[in-house]
Formats: C-alpha cells, structure tokens, sequence
C-alpha cells in the first residue's frame, strides 16, 4: 500500500528554509561587515587594538669652538601609569608603594594623579606620573617588573657647563623643541626628524609580545660648533658681573668678537637666563628669555662719532688734521648743543674731536660731509637693519632722515655723536668692526659649523654685507682710536698694559617720553680693539644705568683694557709692551 511521505517533508523543508533565510541574513551581514563597511571597522578595531607613540630624535649637541660641549642630551625615563590596570587595588597598592619609593614620590599622591586622569579622561590608556626619570632610576623600575608601570625612552637636555652662556644657548621644551636662544633659531637641525612606534595591544592596553609591529627609527639632529669660546665666555661673564656690582648698574652686556671674521667669542649679558633658577612661575624668567645683547635698544652716544668721522673722512670731507675752532657748543637754527663738559676747547683738530669726546666737533665733520652723504654712510655701516646675528629676537633700531615727517636739522646734528638713533650693541660691533678690518661689513654670527650624521663638519664662512669704508680709511680709523687712548702727555684709562690698541668711550643719557633727557641715567660704554695693526679682537663693554653716574671711560674702559690684555694672552698673541706675564690659566 503507497505511504503519503508529504507532511514528513514538509516538516524537513520548512526548518530548511528558515535556516536557510538565517544564513542568507548571515551571509548578507558579514558581506555589510567585511566589504561594504569594511573600512569603518578596520578603524574601530585599529583604534582599540593598535597603538602608537612618537618616538623622539637624539636632540644635536652645541659645542663651543674647541669642542668643550656646552649642551647635550642623555638618556632619560619618562613614567607612564597604565590607568586600566591600576583600577585593581591589588595591583596598584604595590605598585605604587614601589614607584615612589624608587621616584622619592608619594605612593598616595601617584595612585590619586592616575585616578584623576581617568576620571577626566575615562578612555585615557597611559598616565604621565614623572618626566625625565635619571636613566639609572628608570633602569632600576624596568628590573622591578612593577605592575601597569611603563617607563618609556626619552632625552633631557643637560648643560655640563652650568649656567655658562644660558642666555645665549636657550633651553628645549617637554617637546624637545627649542624655545629661545641657539636652541630656537637652529631647532630643525639640532632636532632631526621624530620616529614613529606602531603595535597591537591587549584589552588592558599593554603591548601584546610577538603581536603586530611597525617602527619609524628617529634620524638624530644634527651637532653645532659655536664660534664662542668657553674660557672667554667665563671670564666675560664674571668681568661684566663685576663691574655691574661695583657700579651699582642696572645690567650690561660684554661682546667679544673677532673683527675679521664675524665670528661673536663671546656674549654676555646681564640679568639673563639661569638654569640653576629657572622657574617659569616668575613673569621675569619670559623677559630673561630674550638676550639684551641682540633686543635693546640704545643710543649709543659718543661711540657713534667714530662712524661720523669714518664717513667724513672717507669721502674727503676731513682729514684727522683738519682743524676748526671749538667754542664749546654749536648753534643748530636757535637750538644750542653744548660739549658734555660745557667746556671750550679753542682750536681743535679732528684727532683731538675723538680724544675730547667734543659734539661741536662731530657736527662740525658730519656738517663737512652733507646730509645726503652722511645718510648714505650710515645705511652703508649697517644701521637701522638687522644685522643679520643667528639669533632669534634681533631689534633693528632706528633713526630719522631727511625724508621722514618731523625731520630736523637737529636731528641731523644730534645723530652726528650718537643721539636721536637708537641701535643694538650688536650692531655697534659690527660697524666698528667694518671701521678697523679694512672696511668690510660683516654679519656676526654665533655657529662656526655644523656636523652631520656622518660627523663631517659644515663650516659657516663669513657673509660680508658690503664696504661702507676704504681699507686706507679704516688704517687712518685705527691711528685715530689708538690716540683716543694715548698720546704725548696723555692716557685714558681704557689703554691696555700690555697691547697697543685703539677704542672709544661713551656716555650716552638715556632718553624720556617728553623728548629730553634724564640726566641722572645714563648707559656707560667702551669699545676697544687689539693689537692696533692686526685686530684680533674688538670688546664692547656697556653698563646700563650706572648709579655712581661714572664716565664710559672710568666705568668701563679698565674693564675693556684688562680684558684685551687677558683675552690677547689667553690666546698666545705677541705682546706689543715689555714686562709681559703668562697668561694664568688658573
């Protein structure tokens, strides 16, 4: 007899069916899933499961020209909690007994920064507990083992040389970036180039071993030579410290550069940055940051009549013998401008205009050249433009001619011995040095060369911006400055024990808001070089605000003279004077 086999099939197919529609949703899900969307879930599990870091480049050394390093980086540890497995009491109570022991830290106040960080911050992975950890401390914490602590490799820069040169070198941030200084204006060769650190991670956030990896290597910056030497550096420094002391100023700058060369030996000045006592809680560490040698502004005072009478004699207005007649003052259109001793000196020549300091005598030689020409010339020597230092912050200073509105011919004569133009000691430096190495213009720089990974040097060579002057000028300027110091019957108080050399002092008042100025301030200076027929060296020495009110010539002109004898010795130059002692390297 037939078997109706229908309602048994029905009961197979119909499960069949439903199982195949599951499938089919099934299959039709995991298409959505690992085709059509499958870039949004890549992302999602890449963003929880992978993990990177940027792994920072060996920031470059700065070294001074014979090599001593003035900053470095070293290896250091910065400490990393990791939140999600400090959430354990069990884990975090030890562990946190054992870091602060080893960091001289508080266990409790550690566990509480990790909980605040979470409670800020429910998805942060990696807590910050201490930066910078002396390498031999992270060392020690990596062989403990210590649960959810992770030290991770850093730099930190170090300075063998103490607070030496801080406030030209700058310092780095907790980026390792430079900030101010050397530091800054060479960043992107002292940095090098960051790498990179990609791997998988656990639900825990912790490197899974053996897992998924990919790592950047950092490239290392590249090392700097300085121009500046360490043991001229020291002795600028204490020698400016000193006399700011004993004059009781309100700061100063002491810059020795080589003439021929551009190259800055050393830069000082005062107050700038400190290491030793850094604290960016004091509004007065951001001033410090910027370096008075290359950012103030001042009128320079009688230093500047050795730019008029370069200019005038250059052009042949003048000669050091020309002669005129010196009534102690000079009548500028009803505007009188006395001599600073409101003394009359009677017939004068020029050489005796520089001994005397006289400003009837600078107006008298800047009158001889012309405003046209004496404008040119003092464009030609650098002034009112950068000087072109590598050095961040440079001011440019100023000064009004013929074509500006509000110009006079006071201001014509005033400028001619230093007043109405301001300008940086650097740029004193660099004209000065145009007017006794022959002529030439030329950029002071800091960085004598750089060295590349493979340590082959890079020399900086010298950037000569023009010719303001004659070399037969410049010999006649040299002659000049050398009887500004000696001469029959006479010797300042800047002339070296041991050198022939040439210089000029100044004492320059400070200017008000109303227009005058105040004649209980005043910014004392002396530029000075040696030897006299082949520079070596020109020194700047300026006191700002000097409450004893003392010359340029008595404040800082034994400062300069000592230190050309002391610096020319230092570096093995002849003497031109018996009874010549060695250089004390003590």
């Amino acid at each position: 007899m037939p078997v109706d086999r229908t309602p048994g099939t029905r009961r197979i197919w119909l499960p069949a069916i439903l199982l195949g529609i599951f499938a089919l949703v099934a299959i039709a899900r995991l298409v959505q899933i690992q085709v059509v969307e499958h870039g949004h879930y890549s992302t999602v599990a890449d963003k929880e499961l992978i993990d990177k870091t940027t792994v920072y480049a060996r920031r470059g050394a700065i070294v001074d020209r014979n090599g001593n390093v003035l900053a470095i980086s070293v290896d250091t540890w910065d400490i990393y909690v990791n939140a999600s497995v400090w959430q354990d009491a069990s884990k975090a109570g030890p562990a946190s007994e054992a870091l602060g022991k080893l960091l001289s830290m508080d266990p409790a106040a550690i566990r509480t920064s990790v909980t605040s960080a979470t409670q800020k911050d429910p998805d942060i992975v990696q807590v910050l507990v201490k930066r910078d950890v002396p390498y031999a401390i992270g060392t020690a914490i990596i062989h403990e083992d210590l649960d959810g602590v992770v030290p991770v490799a850093d730099h930190e820069r170090d300075h063998p040389e103490g607070d030496l040169a801080a406030s030209l070198l700058g310092l780095t941030g907790i980026d390792n970036s430079g900030l101010a200084g050397i530091e800054y204006q060479y960043n992107a060769i002292l940095q090098g180039t960051p790498g990179k650190s990609i791997f998988e991670r656990d639900t825990v956030g912790d490197p899974i071993p053996f897992g998924q990896s990919v790592a950047v290597p950092p490239k290392p910056g590249q090392d700097l030579v300085l121009t500046i030497d360490r043991n001229i550096q020291q002795m600028a420094e204490q020698r400016l410290h000193d006399a700011i002391v004993e004059h009781r100023a309100k700061g100063g700058q002491l810059i020795v550069a080589d003439p021929n060369t551009g190259q800055i030996l050393a830069l000082a000045s005062e107050p700038g940055l400190k290491y030793s006592t850094l604290d960016f809680n004091d509004p007065a560490t951001t001033r410090l940051l910027q370096n008075s040698a290359v950012s103030n502004l001042y009128e320079p005072g009688s230093e500047f009549k050795l730019v008029t009478a370069s200019a005038a004699i250059d052009a042949g207005a003048v000669t050091p013998n020309t002669t005129y007649y010196d009534p102690g003052y000079v009548d500028i259109g009803g505007t009188i401008i006395h001599n600073w001793e409101d003394e009359a000196l009677g017939e004068q020549t020029m050489l005796g205009v520089l001994q005397n300091s006289l400003n009837s005598g600078a107006v008298f030689m800047a009158q001889q050249l012309g405003e046209e020409k004496f404008y040119n010339y003092v464009k030609a020597f650098g002034f009112g433009q950068p000087t072109g230092i590598d050095l961040p912050g440079e001011a440019v200073g100023h000064y009004r001619t013929p074509s500006d509105p509000g110009f006079s011919p006071v201001d014509f004569a005033t400028q001619s011995f230093g007043q109405s133009i301001t300008v940086t000691p650097l740029q004193m430096i660099q004209a000065v040095s145009a007017i006794v190495n022959g002529g030439k213009l030329i950029a002071p720089h800091i960085v004598k060369a750089t060295i590349d990974a493979n340590g082959v040097e890079h020399s900086v060579e010298p950037k000569v911006a023009g010719n303001p002057i004659s070399p037969e000028t410049s010999a006649t300027m040299r002659m000049m400055m050398h009887y500004d110091l000696e001469s029959p019957g006479y010797r300042s108080e800047g002339d070296p024990k041991y050198y022939l050399a040439g210089g000029k002092s100044s004492t320059a008042n400070v200017p008000v808001s109303n227009g005058g100025y105040n004649d209980l301030t005043q910014i004392a200076s002396f530029v000075e070089f040696a030897p006299l027929n082949d520079p070596k060296v020109l020194v700047l020495v300026t006191l700002d605000e000097n409450q004893d009110l003392e010359t340029g010539s008595i404040a800082a002109g034994p400062v300069a003279a000592k230190f050309i004898d002391d610096v020319l010795r230092y570096m093995n130059v002849a003497p031109d004077r018996a009874d010549y002692p060695p250089y004390d390297q003590g």
